[in-house]
Formats: C-alpha cells, structure tokens, sequence
C-alpha cells in the first residue's frame, strides 16, 4: 500500500510538466483536505487504478465536496467521492445552484457514518442533550455535511433554534473549535483521523452522541433529509473512542463522474476498481462495508452513468430494483 502512495505522489509531482496528450489521460479525484477519511482513501484508489491501468491517477484536495462536486459536473475533475446526500442535492439544485443534472454514479463504496461529537468530560450522552450549546449547523465548504447536523439535531428532538448555531468552513476548523473549547458540539465522519487526533489531545477524550427519542428512526430522519437512515456503532479496538454502543447517522459513499465522461473510459476504470476493491477494504478499515457486489446499491440519489449499467449487467449485479430506483430518479 506505502509504494502505492508513494507512486501517487510522483505522479502529483510529475503532473506539471506533462505535456498535453499525457494531461487528457490523467485520473483525476476530488476529494476532502488531507486528514479526512474521503482524501484518504481516494489516495488509496488512485494508486490502484494508477497501478492497474498504467496510468497517471492523482488525488485533488479540496476545501470540501461543494467545492469539487461543480468541478465534476463540468469535467474538470474527473472523479470524485462523494455522499449520496451531497450530490442528491447539488443534482436537484438545493445548494442555490442551477441543478447539475450531468452528475452521474460510478459506483457505491461503502456507508459513511456521522455523529455529533463531544468531549468526553461534558457530560452530553444522546443529541437531546445538545439544548443551548454552541453546535456546528453548516459547513461552507461541505454543504451536505451540516444538513445531517441539521437532520439530526431534529431527529434527536432538537429544534434548530434550540442550539447556538455556528458555520464552519471545513472538518478541521471544527476539531480546532472542540479542541480549543469554542464549540460544544462538531458532526464528523465517525473514526476518521481527525477524530483520532481530537481523542489523543483532548484530556479525557472525545465521545459520540447517540441519537435517541421517538423522532430516532430511519423514516423520520430519512424524511428530513433523503439517503439518511441510522445504524448502531459499536465499540471495537479501531474506535478507542467508542466505548458503548451508539447510534448515528449514515449515507453511503460513491465514485461520481461527469455523464459526459466517455465509456471506455468509465470500463476501464470500473474494471480496475472491481479488482482491486477486495485489496482496498483490507488497507482501509473505514471501506468495511465495501463489497464487489454492493457496487450497484440501490441508495442512489443521483442516476448511474449508462456505462457504469452496461458494465454491472456483465458481472450480473445489475438488478429491476437499480433499474427502477434510477428511472424514478428526476
């Protein structure tokens, strides 16, 4: 995995003096500053597409996916990873964007789990303890992230004006905020290394708010905000932070593409990402819930690029349910 990287990183160091043909076969993936979960892997998946397609394949850090995702829509960017939520709304036009109607599905990776995280020492167990503290309602640069603040605050029994509401620019800024003591409450992907880093500098660790209460259920909170449903975390030597069971939030992650993204080109990648997604999940403990044959999972908010369908109905992972969660798709 290490030369793998390593080999990423040549290529980012290589890339600005490559001449024009080389550029238009670079790979390029968007993702979240270094540190977070999705630049993490997409680091990952470059180096296995570099290394299965013998191409050049980099990684482009952003401030957040609402930076990156319009770059995606006008091919600028050649993939990215992306939350069904989060491109659901840049493709139905909920961020004050003209819809990107072009944004398209290459494949689902695996279910990305949100919390509202705390230090340790506040006291705070479940949302509904979140009642006139100082707690992040939006992220500037990820505009998806701070409406599961939002969808779960609600689904906790939290109305929005109960809470001092605060906007940050990036995941980091709100760590820094926990740490420093100027927030109470930061949402974050659960087990990511900046959650890694606040449980090592914060005296006593950090903790995870479970969602609980009667609006604590997958249709409610699914209603709030479409492609979020609950799931229970539970504690294990990867999650030090986690010492009992706690419900969060969570959506599934996919590999989007423009849908003008040539075909060949989306077989070729689809091809080298099948094979080499056993490996990932086995480097990155975060993909878990990745499988070959969960590629194709109907959570999608956003149509699959027509491509993206004739490759699954080779593997035979192409189902009616794909079929009709796409066309009911507007």
């Amino acid at each position: 995995m290490i030369g793998r990287i390593l080999a990423v990183g040549l290529a980012v160091a290589a890339a600005t003096g490559i001449g024009t043909s080389a550029q238009a076969q670079r790979i390029t993936i968007g993702t979240n500053p270094q540190g977070t979960l999705y630049y993490t892997v997409g680091s990952g998946i470059a180096a296995a597409l570099q290394e299965n397609l013998g191409r050049q394949a980099t990684v482009q850090p952003f401030t957040g996916s609402s930076v990156y995702i319009p770059l995606i829509a006008e091919d600028e960017v050649t993939l990215g990873l992306n939350s069904s939520i989060d491109v659901g709304g840049w493709y139905r036009g909920e961020f004050e964007n003209e819809p990107y109607t072009q944004l398209r599905v290459l494949a689902r990776l695996w279910p990305l789990r949100q919390a509202f995280m705390v230090r340790a020492d506040s006291g705070m167990q479940d949302v509904s303890d979140l009642t006139g503290k100082r707690v992040v309602t939006t992220v500037s640069g990820q505009a998806a992230t701070g409406r599961v603040n939002q969808a779960v605050l609600q689904a906790g029994g939290i109305a929005l004006d109960q809470v001092e509401g605060v906007t940050i620019s990036g995941m980091p800024a709100g760590v820094d905020g926990l740490v420093e003591g100027n927030l109470d409450a930061h949402g974050i992907a659960v087990g990511i290394p900046l959650t890694q880093q606040a449980h090592a500098t914060i005296p006593g660790g950090i903790r995870y708010l479970s969602i609980t209460g009667p609006d604590a259920t997958d249709d409610i909170i699914g209603d709030i905000y479409p492609g979020v449903y609950l799931l229970q975390v539970d504690p294990s030597p990867r999650l030090p932070e986690v010492t009992e069971p706690v419900v969060v939030a969570a959506y599934d992650v996919f590999l989007t593409a423009s849908a003008s993204l040539p075909d060949d080109e989306v077989q070729a990648i689809l091809g080298a990402l099948y094979d080499a997604l056993p490996q990932l999940v086995s480097d990155y403990p975060a993909m878990a819930g990745a499988q070959q044959d969960m590629m194709t999972s109907p959570t999608n908010t956003i149509p699959f690029h027509s491509a993206a369908v004739e490759f699954y109905r080779e593997k035979g992972i192409w189902s009616d349910e794909n079929a009709q969660r796409d066309a009911s798709i507007d």
